[in-house]
């Protein structure tokens, strides 16, 4: 069946700041279904070239009931070989990137689409970034590993059937995009290369002569406009004219630059294309021809929703008649991938659903819109008795001295498609001794009942705050019963009050409603307890209400259902902004050595920059004690007093990230006198994934560390901390750097189990060995 039209690939120039705006998130590790798009006679296919544990593929999707009919895979397809990537087609033959293995992958069509073929790559990095197909000719976009030069690598069809490499095209300098978006007509290929000139942008005209080959026709865009005007954005051609979208044009508003053929028959600017309003719009970001309807992606339009405006050609040029929504069910910007076809334009939404993606189908002519989205795979639960840790494995999960005694999969506690989950606590009934996980999703807070902790209950779902979006970021905790929730990047969420007493009797899952909401703040990133005086520490506020400078907003939950708030907290000179702002904190009434703070109320704040030691007795009147700073601080982020409260663990996001340390690093304070903490150890892991949440229980350190799942040290001896235990919920995963897998733990059940919450896998529970290692 022959395909009518090629996909714009807009993947491949998210690092200009006004495309970067763009971006979700959280999205660039999810599934990426709607990363490429591509419409046929009667099907429409998507690509979905990322996942956790599963290889890249194209879902194929049939006109009318639009269901899917065919999953398209590498033959020796791999997780991360990001198959799917880029799409284009010509006649009956389909061809698929697939730049995480350095390949391009040719279907051919009869009853169903079959694998023909695969072009190796050229000695080429990211080879199948981009593609664009005609009849007898195929270019792919590629870079070399020690230049950095982008490259585009034309092939011709060989006599045998095949393709043969017959040239390598490249800009005047590099590296520019180049190739990020490209276009064939016949003989004609115009190719985009947006970073050029800081971002100003320019196309190369290549016309094809079978005696000489490719040679360039012209330079279009070059060294004027403005900086970041990102001309090259998109490409197409319409007719005898060459359209190039600049989505940075007019300081993000955007525009398509027309191009067409003079007298002489040289390339010249044949005039613009804007959208009908003056609020940014990267209008360009993406493009596609149908016959003389032409359509233009605008991923920031409709305050950030996105459209996809429908041209039609006039006599003089073209008319903006409309821009139409393409709606997902997450926010979710609409335009960054377009394809038309049939009089369908499909958009592709790959951040849709917390970044499951999707794509939206719509009619032009009947102006019915249709939603496809690919069936998300998920892990299977694991229940019925405790599967022991033998010889470093445990039910397939990589382990060390901790028992795996069940899983619940994220889709069996009220996951939304995509919804990955966050932080967890737990409650103990004081009444009955029930134990229950309290557990964080993007979209809501999970109950399950695990006091059997070999046939855990999913109880029902707190969804998040009405009105509020979706977000990365929960947290939760408990005070006489009661669960104290709050969500950052979320806008009007609010402090949530539950009372867990609600759970004593629930039978089969359902909804709950909040029993109270604290609104004095809005979005806030994590919520601290101390439960001897009942007060709250909301830290991290980002917008609305008290934000308290992101320090800490203060607030007496005594009564429960009755919050009010009590004071400020900010550190001054700490947070990367100088304004105090806290990732998290803990705090107790002092019990440690330091007579000085006997009986206050202390708190320790991770401070982005820094560590901040604050007395807030009076909570009218808190008082910066100390200011604790590290060599190679990126992101000061959490940490936990021993129990004596001599000493205290912290962490650091990013270190590991931008190369700070080679291996995760665990710090360790004296505080035994508080006016001086004393850093007496920087202690590493053997692996080398970013850290996240610890928490201390006895002698015990439970640390959740992201890829390397939960890590247990032995803390007896407080300053020279040895590994006692670790159980990893992504093994499969060897991206060390990665923020995924472990979010936190919670260990403080007397039951002994030990929850874990990994993002796009589940809740874990666990047990711990108590043995330690005879020297």
């Amino acid at each position: 069946m022959k395909i009518r039209s090629v996909a714009a690939n807009f993947a491949a120039f998210v690092g200009l700041a006004v495309l970067a705006a763009m971006a979700t998130p959280g999205a660039l590790a999810a599934q990426g279904f709607g990363t490429s798009v591509l419409v046929g006679e009667d099907e429409v296919l998507v690509g979905e070239p990322v996942s956790e544990r599963e290889p890249g593929s194209v879902r194929v999707f049939r006109a009318g009931s639009w269901t899917e009919v065919q999953a398209l895979y590498a033959p020796d397809a791999a997780v991360r070989d990001r198959f799917g990537v880029a799409l284009a087609a010509a006649g009956s033959w389909l061809f698929v990137g697939a730049p995480g293995a350095g390949a391009v992958h040719v279907f051919e069509r009869g009853s169903e689409w079959l694998h023909a073929t695969e072009i190796p790559p050229p000695g080429l990095e990211e080879f199948g970034r981009s593609l664009a197909a005609g009849d007898d000719h195929l270019l792919v976009a590629g870079r070399d590993g020690s230049s950095g030069q982008e490259i585009v690598v034309a092939y011709r069809r060989a006599s045998g059937g095949g393709w043969e490499e017959d040239t390598r095209l490249a800009p005047d300098r590099g590296p520019t995009g180049f190739g990020a978006s490209i276009a064939l007509d016949g003989d004609r290929a115009l190719i985009g290369a947006p970073f050029a000139g800081e971002g100003r942008g320019e196309a190369y005209l290549f016309r094809y002569d079978a005696s000489a080959g490719w040679g360039r026709v012209a330079q279009l865009g070059g060294d004027d406009g403005a900086a970041g005007r990102a001309l090259g954005s998109a490409v197409a051609f319409a007719g005898g004219e060459a359209l190039v979208g600049a989505a940075g044009e007019d300081e993000g508003l955007g525009a398509v630059y027309r191009f067409a053929r003079n007298a002489d028959g040289d390339w010249e600017a044949a005039g613009t294309i804007g959208p009908d309003n003056q609020a940014p719009a990267a209008f360009g970001a993406a493009l596609a021809v149908d016959g003389p309807v032409a359509w233009v992606g605008a991923p920031r339009a409709a305050y950030g929703r996105g459209l996809v405006y429908r041209l039609e050609r006039a006599e003089n040029g073209w008319t903006v008649v409309n821009g139409w929504e393409m709606p997902g069910r997450e926010p979710a910007p609409a335009g960054r991938v377009v394809a038309a076809g049939g009089g369908q334009v499909v958009a592709g939404l790959p951040t849709d659903d917390f970044g499951a993606g999707s794509a939206i189908v719509r009619d032009a002519e009947a102006g019915t819109v249709t939603r496809l989205v690919s069936e998300q795979v998920g892990l299977s639960s694991i229940s019925g008795g405790q599967i022991d840790c033998e010889e470093g494995l445990a039910e397939g999960f990589d382990c060390d001295r901790v028992d795996l005694l069940s899983f619940l999969p994220r889709e069996e506690l009220g996951a939304g498609r995509g919804a990955r989950l966050n932080d967890v606590w737990g409650w103990t009934d004081p009444q009955t001794g029930r134990e229950y996980a309290l557990v964080g999703r993007m979209d809501g807070t999970a109950f399950v009942d695990v006091t059997d902790a070999f046939h855990p209950r999913y109880l029902g779902n707190l969804a998040k705050t009405s009105g509020s979006r979706s977000n990365t970021w929960r947290d939760m905790k408990v005070f006489r019963d009661h669960m104290f929730v709050v969500a950052d990047g979320a806008g009007q969420h609010g402090m949530q009050i539950f009372d867990l007493t609600q759970l004593r009797d629930v039978t089969s899952a359902r909804e709950f409603e909040p029993t109270a909401l604290y609104e004095d703040v809005a979005s806030v990133h994590n919520v601290a307890i101390n439960e001897e005086t009942g007060f709250a520490y909301l830290v991290g506020a980002s917008g609305g209400g008290e934000t308290c400078g992101g320090g800490s907003h203060i607030v007496d939950i005594n009564d429960p259902l009755n919050p009010v708030f009590a004071g400020c907290f900010a550190h001054p000179n700490t947070g990367r902004r100088n304004t105090g702002n806290s990732h998290d904190t803990q705090c107790v009434i002092y019990h440690g050595p330091d007579e000085d703070y006997a009986g206050s109320e202390i708190c320790v704040n991770a401070n982005e920059t820094a560590l901040s030691i604050a007395d807030v007795t009076d909570k009218s009147n808190p008082i910066a004690v100390a200011r604790a700073e590290y060599p190679n601080v990126s992101y000061a982020h959490q940490g936990w007093f021993t129990e004596d409260h001599e000493y205290f663990y912290s962490n650091d996001e990013a270190d590991e990230v931008n190369g700070s340390v080679e291996q995760t690093r665990t710090l360790v304070w004296d505080l035994r006198d508080l006016d001086d903490p004393l850093l007496v150890r920087e202690y590493y892991s053997p692996t080398k994934v970013t850290d996240h949440n610890l928490y201390v229980r006895g002698d015990r350190l439970y640390m959740s560390n992201n890829r390397a799942g939960l890590r247990v040290l032995d803390i007896s001896d407080p300053e020279n901390p040895t590994e006692a235990g670790s159980f990893d919920t992504t093994p499969w995963s060897e991206d060390a750097a990665g923020f995924d897998g472990t979010w936190s733990v919670y260990p403080y059940f007397e039951s002994g189990t030990i929850l874990l919450s990994s993002r796009r896998e589940g809740l874990f529970l666990v047990k711990a060995r108590a043995e330690r290692l005879v020297p």
